[in-house]
């Protein structure tokens, strides 16, 4: 055992110590020098990497507004299938002429402008008016918010085509027979002078009442033979 030993202890030259000796100092001398250069580098590949765009912060999406609600449509009514529409009603001969499109009612709360009238000497409901320059007979109508046809049956003076002069005197009323006197036996009715060139239909239109209430107040009277001067009586318009 003894002999070995001493062999390997032999085997272990001057040279061979000298070697390792040398080896060691030069990696610790490499090691110092790659520490004294900052680390060991490695040669990267060039490769320029793409530039990505950063953009600015998209603003948040804005807030949809709630929907208005739809505004409901009426409802139209429909006739059953096979149904006919309800006939409008006509007026019946001797109702009276349609409003005056120039008619307007007195708005509640306003005085009357016809209140500040004088008033027809023995008839309260009819009032006077001087026409003044500047004045036409439709436009003191609509002043003083009366039905045309009303205000032309008050003044049968007036023709047709409406002229009247400064200073004449209008009649003005809402009731077309307020210028006729009251029937004296306390009768629901009114007296009425035939004029010449008058019909029974002409009357009855003029004043809004019924061709066959004249007949029924008046009997014995033919609706073609009334003459002028004639004094006949005439229902109340209502």
């Amino acid at each position: 055992m003894s002999r070995p030993s001493q062999s390997r202890r032999r085997s272990l030259t001057p040279a061979v110590a000298g070697a390792i000796v040398f080896l060691a100092v030069a990696a610790l001398a490499s090691v110092s020098f790659v520490v004294a250069r900052g680390g060991l580098e490695l040669p990267l590949a060039a490769t320029s990497l793409p530039v990505v765009a950063v953009g600015s912060p998209t603003p948040p999406a804005p807030t949809p507004a709630a929907p208005r609600p739809a505004t409901p449509t009426p409802a139209t009514s429909l006739a059953p299938s096979g149904s006919s529409p309800a006939p409008q009603p006509t007026p019946s001969s001797g109702s009276g002429p349609a409003a005056s499109p120039s008619a307007r009612p007195t708005p509640a709360g306003t005085p009357d402008p016809l209140l500040a009238l004088a008033t027809c000497p023995g008839h309260p409901d009819c009032y006077l008016y001087t026409v003044r320059r500047g004045d036409t007979f439709s436009g003191v109508s609509d002043r003083f918010r009366l039905q045309l046809w009303i205000t032309r049956a008050l003044n049968p003076e007036v023709g047709t085509g409406g002229t009247i002069a400064v200073g004449q005197t209008l009649y003005l009323g809402r009731d077309p027979e307020a210028r006729l006197d009251p029937c004296p036996d306390g009768a629901a009715c009114r007296l009425y002078v035939v004029q010449s060139g008058d019909t029974l239909s002409g009357i009855a239109d003029r004043y809004g009442v019924p061709e066959t209430g004249i007949l029924a107040l008046n009997p014995g009277l033919s609706a073609d033979a009334i003459i002028g001067g004639q004094q006949i009586r005439l229902p109340l318009f209502a």
